[in-house]
């Protein structure tokens, strides 16, 4: 199986995921067999459903304040660079990144523009 998934969208391809795929038994897609309820509180026990679908709940002790981690070592001028070095990649219509803006003004829709 081959499916690219976004971690930004984790629980919305993981969806899509897992309702591509049907048991070959009853012919239940994997995500109306297990993926609607996901896991429950109980994470020793992958036998008790829980209420969320899968992935969707989000775990606050699982924050790592990812921007606040970045900015930390990224400048402005890292940022651009970044930006304009893989600006092909965060601009491909498959892998639908959303940007990511860790300096105000930094950020442009044209790969050409300059910095102004």
């Amino acid at each position: 199986i081959n499916y690219v998934g976004n971690m930004e969208h984790l629980s919305e391809d993981a969806k899509q995921f897992l309702q591509s795929i049907h048991s070959t038994k009853n012919g239940v897609s994997a995500w109306d067999q297990i993926g609607k309820t996901g896991w429950s509180d109980n994470e020793r026990s992958c036998d008790v459903l829980g209420e969320d679908g899968f992935l969707e709940e989000k775990d606050l002790r699982h924050q790592t304040n990812a921007a606040d981690q970045m900015r930390r070592y990224y400048t402005p001028k890292l940022e651009r660079f970044v930006e304009l070095t893989y600006w092909e990649d965060y601009h491909n219509p498959y892998f639908h990144f959303s940007p990511l803006k860790l300096f105000p003004g930094n950020y442009s829709e044209n790969k050409n523009e300059s910095d102004g």
